[in-house]
């Protein structure tokens, strides 16, 4: 019964990741304000989406999240794609983290984490991603599309001071700004999900990115 229950919840959540990707399509189509390369890259990431559910018919929903990533990883192989990841990040981004703008990390699980610093995504205050910092998420996105198998979760900070409700409010503003980044990049959504994070402790506008692997059985 717990089995089950998790399982459950697992899709659930690939569920509202599905039905995230197509509403966003449903924006776009709408004109929401993407230009046609975000239009673009967010129906073709429904596409992929789509294209994985009929594949993967056992498990539609977890199949959509499979199929936009272009597979998912298995045992012994996650580690090792993830560090020829790390090592692919680190080669070309070397630039940023020489000059101490990010800092590149494996965390447990075999996930990548890019962290900024507080001064290299955003303007004290803004949520426009500064223009320096738009080649470390086209680097990002390319390892994301030219590999696959992973997801990117974008966790925005606040600065300090101001209220707890406008912290909030920039904290998912900053997220959300480098996910839609991402997405008019290439990136299909259903792989890209963004949250803010006002009770950080770290007030100082930094962002990170968090690339995990997709793994079956």
């Amino acid at each position: 019964m717990k089995l089950q229950g998790k399982k459950s919840v697992c899709v659930k959540m690939v569920a509202i990741a599905v039905l995230i990707a197509f509403a966003c399509v449903g924006c776009a189509a709408s004109g929401g304000g993407l230009t046609d390369t975000g239009k673009g890259a967010i129906i073709g990431g429904a596409g992929g989406a789509g294209l994985g559910a009929l594949i993967y018919h056992a498990n539609p929903l977890a199949g959509a999240l499979i199929g936009a990533a272009g597979g998912a990883l298995i045992g012994a192989t996650i580690g090792h794609f993830m560090d020829e990841r790390k090592k692919d990040l680190e080669k070309d981004l070397a630039p940023q983290i020489n000059a101490g703008q990010i800092s590149v990390q494996m965390l447990p699980g075999s996930a990548l984490q890019v962290t900024t610093t507080g001064q290299t995504a955003f303007a004290p205050g803004s949520a426009v991603v500064n223009q320096g910092f738009i080649p470390t998420l086209q680097i990002i996105a390319k390892v994301v599309k030219t590999y696959g198998k992973t997801t990117i979760t974008v966790v925005g900070h606040p600065d300090p001071g101001g209220t707890a409700a406008e912290r909030a409010s920039l904290a998912n503003q900053r997220a959300e700004a480098v996910r839609n980044m991402l997405l008019v990049m290439g990136v299909p959504p259903i792989l890209v999900i963004a949250s803010g994070d006002p009770n950080s402790n770290y007030l100082d506008g930094r962002v990170v990115v968090v690339i995990s692997p997709i793994t079956s059985g």
